[in-house]
This record gives structure tokens, sequence and C-alpha cells, in this order.
């Protein structure tokens, strides 16, 4: 049997996103858990309108997501799969197959759009890199199994331009592509900063099609009121999420009061975070589409989205996310674009040299990526505790900010365990042998943070407490330096009485 480049780079993926599906615990923010399986836990029974955090009584938050993960969950326990970590491994496996699928669709709509002109020789040469790049740059597995309003906003959105893109242009494919349109935007409201660019894109180059744009708009209203009802029911009252999500955000201010950031924040982010080489890459791709694709829509909705949200105060990195699925594109115009305008041996060095850094990146990457827990690697220790304990009273004591079952405020329900007992310290001092308990397991678990600035840690090994485990593995954190800059101090660490 032959195997053809295409179904090789999806197999691999397939893999590759359902390893990291299997492994990738927890959630790279807060929001991806608090408000989207937390939320769900309203409807399934686990949690009350007390237990939520204040989006839920502000109504800010749109509702499909966590309705969409009320159902499976819902399906899972008709099956008899009950246990959250495995409900948690297939949000992430069916989100990462439909991102899979999206992106393969995708590929197969667009990629006329990276053919080389004066050397169609090496088209099947850019086509390989364009779905490699798709599907396997270290960081798409990574983000493309999250569970979060990012990933499924983008999802959708890349689906709607896969129907838009459509070779042959049909009244079904301009109906998908505002449903599509529609339904990314139910998922995460900013995703309307790329749609401002795509409808300013569609009056500046395509406005003879100007009845294609309002059925666009159509659907996408009627999704819209789809969305309303969806909220209304979730909440139980009528609402509209969106206009409090702009009330309560902006005219209030409440998003600014999380952090504000200077204007190049995001320009910081695209360079440094997928690192330097591949955020080079970025920069001068979107520089060459400007010039040399100014009359693509894709070039508008990604200048579009950065720019709106560099105008917003608060900035955060995941904010860009949607956007960066899209980013093998413009790379692989770049590469075509350096194969039709200089000379081809030192174009092919240079795509050659590049593609080589981004595959060296990337198998680096990939295995750190798909074989660790997710963000700070808290619900790692979670998992952990619920792998090796079940059925056994645990004692937890835990210093200040550290407890990863509750490490701010609110509790984690979804994935408390009723055999773990919390014994909260403020201090090492007060790690003593008045804290420990008979007949069970006692763990203790504190951040690098604590380690590194507060006195009297020798009580950890005084008391007979051995280091089992630690929520981001030596490997990843040498990694993570270079693209997120998290710091040694950001680390948790699980110690068990062994005296």
């Amino acid at each position: 049997m032959k195997f053809s480049i295409p179904s090789i780079l999806i197999f691999l993926a397939v893999c590759v996103f359902s390893i990291t599906a299997y492994n990738s615990v927890g959630f790279f923010h807060a929001d991806e858990h608090f408000q989207i399986i937390e939320f769900a836990g309203l409807k399934a029974g686990w949690n009350s309108p007390g237990d939520m955090v204040w989006e839920y009584s502000t109504r800010i938050r749109p509702t499909l997501q966590p309705t969409i993960a009320y159902g499976l969950i819902s399906l899972f326990k008709m099956v008899g799969i009950t246990d959250p970590y495995t409900v948690s491994f297939l949000l992430r496996e069916v989100t990462g197959l439909l991102l899979i699928f999206a992106l393969v669709y995708f590929f197969k709509q667009t990629k006329r759009f990276i053919q080389s002109s004066k050397q169609p020789a090496y088209t099947k040469l850019l086509e390989g890199l364009y779905l490699g790049f798709l599907l396997l740059i270290w960081y798409v597995p990574y983000l493309g199994v999250r569970f979060s309003s990012e990933t499924w906003s983008a999802i959708f959105l890349i689906f709607a331009m896969a129907f838009f893109c459509s070779e042959k242009k049909t009244a079904k494919t301009v109906v998908l592509t505002g449903l599509f349109f529609g339904i990314s935007f139910l998922f995460r409201f900013q995703i309307l900063f790329a749609l401002v660019g795509f409808g300013i894109w569609f009056l500046i180059f395509n406005r003879k099609n100007w009845k294609d744009l309002l059925v666009i708009i159509g659907i996408f209203l009627l999704v819209f009121v789809f969305g309303i009802l969806v909220d209304s029911w979730f909440y139980g009252e009528f609402t509209i999420s969106v206009w409090n999500y702009f009330d309560q955000n902006i005219l209030q201010h409440k998003a600014a009061g999380f952090g504000e950031s200077p204007w190049d924040y995001y320009l910081a982010c695209l360079f440094h975070m997928p690192t330097k080489l591949i955020g080079t890459l970025f920069f001068l791709s979107i520089a060459s589409a400007l010039v040399f694709r100014l009359k693509s829509p894709f070039i508008w909705m990604i200048l579009s989205f950065i720019l709106f949200h560099m105008v917003v105060s608060h900035k955060e990195e995941r904010f860009l996310f949607p956007i960066v699925f899209f980013a093998p594109l413009f790379f692989v115009q770049f590469f075509q674009l350096l194969i039709d305008t200089i000379p081809k041996k030192i174009a092919l060095t240079l795509v050659g040299l590049t593609s080589l850094g981004i595959l060296t990146t990337s198998v680096v990457g990939l295995p750190i990526l798909a074989t660790t827990s997710a963000g700070l690697g808290r619900n790692g220790i979670t998992h952990f505790i619920h792998q090796n304990y079940q059925g056994r009273p645990v004692n937890l004591i835990a210093m200040p900010y550290s407890n990863p079952y509750a490490p701010w405020f609110l509790s984690e329900r979804c994935y408390l365990d009723g055999n773990v007992n919390f014994n909260p310290i403020n201090k090492f001092e007060e790690l003593d042998s008045t804290r420990i308990k008979k007949d069970t397991v006692n763990l203790f678990v504190t951040t690098q943070f604590f380690l590194n600035h507060y006195p009297h840690k020798e009580n950890i090994q005084k008391l007979g407490f051995k280091l089992i485990q630690q929520s981001i593995p030596a490997n990843q954190l040498k990694m993570d330096k270079y693209v997120r800059a998290i710091e040694d101090e950001s680390v948790t660490y699980l110690y068990e009485l062994k005296k």
C-alpha cells in the first residue's frame, strides 16, 4: 500500500494530538476551566451558583461551549464514563480531532494560494510544508487540544474561511461562511475583531458580490439570536451576554482591573513566544503579504484582529491563539514568493534552512508539550493524587496559593476527591508534627517561590517529607523560559511523608 505525504502527516497529527490530549491535564488559563467546565457543572450537578466565579453573576460569558460540554459530559455518563480526568481528556480529544478536520479541509480549499507560478515543480514541496506546518508546528497540537473558547472559536473561523475560499463558490458555501462566523463569535466575542477586517476587505475588494455579504451578515445575525436563546436558557433569565461583557469589561473597566499592558505587548508575544525563528518568519511573511497580497482577506483579518487587541488595555497572550493557526498560510506564501522572485538556489537554501529550523524546534517542542500537564501543571499534581491515593484518606498540607485544587479563592470542584482534606499553613514554621495525621497519607505542597523566600524550609526534610512530583518538569521549564517566560518560582512541588 502506497501512502501519500498528506496521509502520513494527517496520521502523525492524529497520533500527536491524541497523546497531547491525554497528557495535557488541566488548563492553560483559568478561564478554560472555571468559565467552561465549572459552568457546565451547574447543569451536570456538581456546582451551584454560589460556587461560581463573578462572571456567572454578571452574565458576561457566552454559554454555547459550556452547553456543549454539558451535553458531552451527559453522553459520557450514559456510557459509564464519569471519572473527571477521563471526561476532560475526551473533551480535549474531541477538540483536537475537530481541529485536525478543520485544518485539513482548510488546506484543501486554500492550497491553490501557495502554488508557485514560475516554479511549478516546487508546488508539491510547498504543499507538503504547508500541511506539515498547519498540523505539526510545535505549539499547534498543544493549543489545538485546549477545550477553551480561543481554540473552539478558531476551529469555526477556520471552517468559515475554508468555505469562503472554496473554489466552487455556491449559495451553500456563502451560507456556511456566515453560519460558522456566527458560531465562532459565540465561542469568543473578540473574534469580531477579525470579522471587522473581513468586512472591510469585502467592501474594498469584493463589492460586486455585495449580496453574498448581506447573506453572511444575515446568517450571522440569526446565529447571534440563537446565542441569546442559549444564554437565556443557561442563566435562567433573558440576557444578552455580549452586551453584559461590553458593559462590565469596557464601560466599567473590569478587565483593566486584571492588569494593563503596553500597546506593543502583542508584538513582543508574536516575536518571542513561538520562538524567535518562527516569530521573525511571522513578521516577514506578514510584511510580504502587505506588499504583494493586499487583496487577500486573510491579511486584513489578521491585522484587524491584532490592532484592535492592541487598543484594549488588558492583554493576554492567549487572546492571540485564534489567529496562530492561520500563520502557516503566510509562511508558505512567503516561501512561494522567494522561489518566484529571487535566484532559485538562494530561495531554496533560505526555505530549506528555515524549514529545518522549524522542524528542529518542533522535534524538541512536540514531545515536551505532548507528555506534560497544561499551563503551570497544577492539575498534573491533582491527577497524580487521584491516581495514586484513591480510597485512602489524604491530609494535604498546603502553603498559601499552593493547593493545586484551590490555588486562588475558588476550588476546582470538578476534580475534588472526597478522600482529600485540606490543611492550610502560612509559613514553614507551622509545618510540624501537629499537622501530621495518623493512618492517613500525609502530603505537603508548596511552590518554588516559598522555597526561595521563606525561612525554615528545612522543616520539610526534618519531618520526613520526600519530593514525589513537580508540576513542571525540568526539561519543559527550560523551554518555557524562552517562549513563555515561566520562572522557577511558578513550579509546584508535592512531597509525601515517608516516616
